[in-house]
């Protein structure tokens, strides 16, 4: 090794890293194993090592924390951290290595963590993030705060190699990492699903001995309402995303300027790493791939539990309202009767909540709506007989990111409605069996979009929310089509056509495409988006969508990945057939979807009408 190869590889510490026997035996093996030289693949990782490395400022650290709260103070009137919650934390990061797996709705994210973790007095994080977001001249200062610029993807294993025991190192020394789980910013409102490589490297280091036990703890940081909506909706469109530079930062930082409310972060029960995958020598001798379902399980673990501390916020129900009306406007009375049933569930299920979710008043929901309609999300009709709001035109998608964020508390009960109606359809006989494989048939439709649970844990969820629409549920499904409609209109609170006819319509286009197309071609699927954006904006116009928010690129992705898990991507004999019946079965769906719609809409008007009536008196 020459002088310039060992001339100071890595700042932050990790000298030793550098020069450690295991690291240097390691890429001695990669050498051997790929042919090459061992000197050139030393001098390759050290690049790396400088490339990765990240050190502690005490100044530029401080002043990263008044900048970060400079920024988001411009829009948001705080940032809200449970107390009790911030004690349990401080005592876990005293305790144990921990790793703080958040959310990613946004770029501000990662500063209402700085932020909030130095003014709780927690201790930094070392915080991971992609390679993009180190231009200059923040990249050099983020490096000496703390932060470690990644790359993602690409197949070097020198790189892989360097990276894995770059963080076991940092696991070795108890400093508290921190990455957003999902890889990117959610563009839909929900929580996207993991991404397995940083935390396959310290599960690595777990199994290896490096610890005894690592506590990965989910945290949800979610807003009142966020101006990167219209960003996401722009590129469910087909907008390409913008690239991050210094020019985009300062047009970044002006857009935060407004009145967006409040930023809430909250912590999830921490999940600890010897719970899923045993000790590490028991983790050391099970089969690779009992190891990686085993860490599957526990990234969707976290997933579960970051979801359970998100909170229900008004911006979220206003915009279910406005959604659900399919195009019309709506009074405050109406937006404040479709509500109640959401609220009473949240709060008999004791669900995280906002102080903006209260919607108690027509003051309380035009509160909410002020701010939707300063973002342009939603609009306003006043000079009528009445004001009324609606969705403003071409925002249907930045409505229903704040819609997506709630839909998770409501997914069991959602299902079972869904259910319910698909056993009634089948035989007496057969009903009370087929309550269990139609709630699993459509975990199965949506297991691309939504996290679940192991089968006996999702049965038992769907079914408890079935006794709450009805004690009695099994005998009226017993009783048919006519009991379950029955159960329906006296159900507390009906949410599936809510909740998910946007992803089943984005679904059953993807399917109708592929149907109506040569069976013996193959697919491609840039070309298959386009046409699917193509297609559903047309069955929009024809009105044979329902929700405008259905056209996105997003939903078609996974509506595509679904159709690769059943087979139906590429030619094979009797394919077109079976895509025929896929389109089919997802459009029996949305005819239940329907129904349920139908009885919804008359149970708010016999509210509404209730309502005019108590008044008249």
């Amino acid at each position: 090794m020459n002088a310039t190869q060992r001339a100071n590889p890595a700042s932050g510490g990790i000298e030793d890293l550098a020069e450690s026997p295991e690291f240097r035996g390691a890429l001695a093996k990669l050498a051997r194993d790929s042919g090459r030289d061992e000197a050139s693949v030393l001098a390759q990782a050290y690049r790396y090592l400088h490339e990765l490395r990240s050190g502690h400022s005490e100044l530029i650290y401080s002043w990263l924390v008044r900048a970060g709260r400079a920024l988001l103070g411009s829009g948001y009137a705080r940032i809200d951290y449970d107390p009790a919650q911030v004690a349990r934390m401080r005592e876990l990061l005293r305790t144990s290595p921990a790793v703080v797996l958040s959310s990613h709705k946004s770029y501000l994210d990662g500063g209402a963590l700085t932020v909030g973790f130095h003014d709780h007095g927690l201790p930094p994080l070392t915080v991971f993030g992609g390679i993009n977001m180190s231009f200059w001249p923040l990249g050099s200062l983020w490096r000496r705060a703390n932060m470690v610029f990644i790359r993602r993807g690409g197949d070097d294993a020198v790189y892989r190699c360097t990276l894995r025991h770059y963080l076991a190192y940092l696991v070795s020394q108890r400093r508290p990492l921190q990455w957003f789980l999902e890889g990117t910013r959610s563009r839909t409102g929900k929580l996207g699903p993991p991404r397995l490589g940083l935390l396959v490297y310290i599960a690595d280091a777990y199994r290896d001995g490096r610890i005894e036990d690592l506590q990965l703890v989910p945290v949800a940081v979610s807003y009142d309402q966020l101006q990167e909506v219209a960003e996401y909706a722009g590129e469910a469109r087909g907008a390409a995303k913008s690239a991050e530079s210094l020019g985009w930062l300062v047009r970044f930082v002006r857009a935060q300027r407004g009145r967006f409310g409040t930023v809430y972060v909250r912590f999830g029960e921490p999940v600890p790493t010897r719970g899923h995958l045993g000790s590490p020598e028991e983790a050391r001798s099970s089969t690779p791939e009992a190891y990686r379902l085993a860490l599957q399980k526990l990234a969707f673990d976290v997933s579960r539990r970051i979801n359970a501390a998100i909170p229900i916020s008004g911006s979220s129900l206003v915009t279910l309202a406005l959604l659900g009306a399919r195009g019309h406007a709506l009074t405050l009375q109406q937006i404040r009767a479709a509500v109640p049933g959401y609220l009473d569930f949240a709060r008999r299920r004791g669900l995280p909540m906002t102080p903006t979710s209260a919607l108690d008043s027509d003051a309380a929901v035009v509160g909410v709506l002020d701010g939707l309609i300063a973002q342009g999300v939603a609009r306003s009709h006043v000079t009528g007989e009445r004001a009324v709001f609606g969705i403003a035109p071409e925002q249907h998608l930045a409505a229903a990111f704040y819609r997506n964020t709630i839909i998770h508390h409501f997914l069991s009960s959602s299902i079972a409605e869904l259910a319910l109606l698909g056993a009634a359809e089948q035989a007496p006989v057969d009903r009370a069996a087929a309550f269990e494989s139609e709630a699993l048939a459509i975990r199965d439709l949506l297991k691309f979009d939504f996290f679940f649970g192991d089968r006996e844990q999702f049965i038992a969820s769907v079914e408890s929310e079935a006794s709450t629409l009805a004690l009695d549920w099994r005998e009226r499904l017993a009783a048919g089509p006519t009991g379950v409609a029955t159960l329906l209109e006296t159900a507390p609170m009906l949410c599936s056509d809510m909740m998910l006819r946007s992803f089943f319509e984005a679904y059953s286009v993807v399917a109708d495409v592929m149907a109506s197309g040569d069976a013996s071609r193959p697919l491609e699927e840039s070309a298959l988006l386009d046409q699917c954006m193509g297609v559903g904006q047309q069955h929009l116009l024809q009105g044979r969508l329902r929700s405008p928010e259905a056209v996105s690129r997003h939903l078609f992705r996974a509506g595509i990945e679904l159709a690769r898990n059943r087979g139906l991507w590429s030619p094979a004999e009797g394919i077109d057939d079976r895509r025929r019946e896929s389109a089919a079965s997802l459009h029996a769906m949305l005819r239940r979807l329907s129904v349920v719609h139908r009885i919804a809409v008359q149970r708010v008007e016999h509210a509404l009408g209730a309502a005019a009536g108590s008044e008249s008196r």
